[in-house]
C-alpha cells in the first residue's frame, strides 16, 4: 500500500458516518460496470415505491429491528 494509500484511507476514516457512507457507495459505484445504470436506478426505485406502498397500505406488518434479530438469535441458538 502506497503512503498516498494510506492517508487517503486514515483521512477517510476520520469522516463521520454519514461522509463515510457517501465516500463508500462512490467507491462501491466505481468498482461496478457503468453499463446500464439508469435501468437499475429505475428498478429499484418504482422497487422501493411498491414497498413503500405497501407498508402504506398496511398490506405488511413492519418489526422493530432489535425484535427481529432477538428473533434470529433464538432461532439459530435453539
Amino acid at each position: 500500500m502506497t503512503l498516498d494509500t494510506e492517508t487517503l484511507i486514515r483521512d477517510a476514516l476520520a469522516l463521520d458516518a454519514d461522509q463515510r457512507a457517501v465516500v463508500a457507495n462512490a467507491l462501491l459505484e466505481s468498482l461496478h460496470d457503468a453499463g446500464d445504470t439508469d435501468a437499475v436506478d429505475a428498478a429499484w426505485r418504482v422497487e422501493a415505491g411498491r414497498r413503500l406502498a405497501e407498508v402504506r397500505d398496511g398490506a405488511v406488518e413492519l418489526t422493530d429491528a432489535d425484535e427481529h434479530y432477538a428473533r434470529l438469535r433464538a432461532l439459530f441458538t435453539a
